[in-house]
């Protein structure tokens, strides 16, 4: 995490590289010089009538009630508006601790662990799990871009847009559970005066609302969000973590420590996400040993266990209220950093207002968790510790990228992000993360198949994919960036 770790375009150039540059950019808009693919998407949206009209309703509404206009467009220094430092800790805090990883919690008991052996392996595998988004939180500040934006540096602009539809469905699967679990607190909490559906309907809706108004009033959300109560575990009788952190610190200075940076996110990754996932573990020995708190848990999920497990009452009904609330972080956030993932699927995407693709990503997961509240949760958890092993890939390549090959080949070229000709093809880091996906298999231990090196840990098997994929990534994409660069130049 050197200062030094990520250079810029001010780093000397050779005369012939200076006169193609000049050749491919250059463009000044606003004060801001952009590249040529950024001036595309300018000239795009005063072109298409459409986009202009569109483009017009979101001026309108930023006029009226202050929503975010700026999009995935890279943000220059002087136009930065940093939140407070400790909203580095504050924004991961708010988005953990809801009950949403619970149900990760309650896996470790209900697999055969002991609740002691479930949290030894919730902390150690959270630490662990919280390196690959901390460290991406670093590379926000220097470029001002953002996470999947700068996955382009080593993935292509192709490349990385495989990288942001990856990104697409785990959010919307966090974003799917989220909401059927809250669905189910609401429904408890009123005793079934209101529906799951209607629970799931109030959390989608308010989230959407939240993410139209885009970086700074998340922000605040979630210094507010973090003073709310949490439940405890007052009746038990049982045996005693994202490719988004980069979306938002690329409003901060460039002068920031990325050391601080990298501290500051880790933290607010780690307690959280131990605390929600520790009460889990407990929650996952309670319904094993206990026949009545297990028949609530299979009759009404998470939602009517929390409410079971606290009280008084009142108070139970109370903290479960906050609890549903506290998902609106979260999905708010999942809303806001998948609708950047699609602008940067390619400049006609760019140049659809971000209130569009927010609306449409929240009327996807209201329609997902709605018709599948009753069986979709457990398909989604599945599906989503298949995509997990992506995440290793990725932050293996990046990291490679950013403190090898940037350094020594004249840092990154942040006008040149939206430009074809001026990005890697990303042959090294596409065929990277093709290998490191497939050998995952042989590792894998999941509910629907285990791999042959799984099998050889026990009798019941054990995960080793993301260390095969880690071993398979750092194997093969340090040779094969360094031909792409020899042959291709970039």
């Amino acid at each position: 995490m050197a200062k030094d770790s990520i250079t810029l375009t001010k780093t000397p150039v050779e005369p012939h590289q200076l006169e193609e540059q000049k050749s491919i950019k250059i463009g000044e808009v606003d004060g801001a010089i952009l590249g040529r693919g950024e001036l595309e998407v300018v000239e795009l949206r005063e072109r298409v009538p459409l986009l202009r009209k569109l483009k017009a309703a979101e001026a309108w509404l930023d006029k009226k009630f202050g929503i975010e206009t700026t999009g995935a467009d890279r943000i220059p220094e002087d136009q930065r508006r940093p939140p407070s430092i400790l909203n580095m800790i504050f924004l991961w805090f708010s988005m953990q601790v809801t009950p949403g990883l619970i149900t990760l919690g309650l896996l470790g008991p209900l697999f055969g662990l002991s609740v002691n052996e479930s949290i030894i392996v919730s902390i150690f595998g959270t630490v662990i799990g919280s390196v690959i988004p901390a460290f991406t939180a670093t590379l926000g500040a220097p470029t001002g871009l953002r996470q999947i934006a700068v996955s382009r540096f080593a993935f292509g602009i192709w490349g990385s847009k495989f990288c942001g539809l990856l990104n697409i469905l785990i959010n919307m699967g966090f974003a799917t559970i989220d909401c059927i679990i809250a669905g189910q607190l609401i429904s408890a909490v009123s005793g079934g005066k209101v529906t799951v559906v209607a629970g799931i309907i109030i959390l989608s809706v308010g989230s959407w609302i939240i993410s139209l108004f885009g970086f700074r009033i998340t922000i605040f959300g979630q210094s507010a969000k973090y003073f709310s109560p949490t439940p405890g575990l007052s009746h038990s009788s049982g045996d005693a973590k994202t490719g988004a952190a980069l979306n938002y610190f690329a409003l901060v200075f460039t002068d920031i420590s990325k050391w601080l940076v990298f501290c500051l996110t880790g933290i607010g990754l780690v307690l959280p996400t131990v605390f929600v996932l520790v009460l889990g573990n407990f929650y996952g020995g309670t319904i094993l040993t206990d026949q009545a708190l297990s028949a609530i848990y299979d009759d009404g999920g998470i939602g009517a266990l929390n409410l079971a497990t606290m009280s008084p009452s009142g108070w139970g009904k109370f903290v479960c209220v906050m609890y549903a609330l506290s998902f609106l972080a979260g999905v708010t956030v999942i809303y806001y950093s998948s609708s950047l993932s699609i602008q940067q699927w390619g400049k006609h995407f760019m140049a659809v207002p971000r209130f569009v693709w927010n609306t449409l990503l929240a009327a996807i997961s209201l329609a997902l968790a709605w018709g599948g509240r009753e069986h979709l949760t457990s398909v989604i958890v599945d599906f989503l510790s298949l995509l997990g092993y992506w995440t290793v890939c990725f932050g293996t390549i990046l990291a490679f990228e950013n403190f090898w090959f940037r350094p020594r080949n004249g840092g990154y070229d942040l006008e040149g992000w939206q430009d074809q000709d001026r990005m890697p093809l990303g042959i090294a880091g596409c065929v990277s993360l093709a290998l490191g996906i497939g050998v995952s298999f042989l590792g894998m231990d999941q509910t629907w198949y285990v791999g042959p090196a799984a099998k050889a840990v026990g009798p019941d098997g054990g995960d080793l994919g993301n260390y095969i994929t880690l071993i398979a990534v750092c194997l093969a994409y340090p040779p094969l960036r360094h031909y792409e660069i020899k042959f291709t130049g970039r």
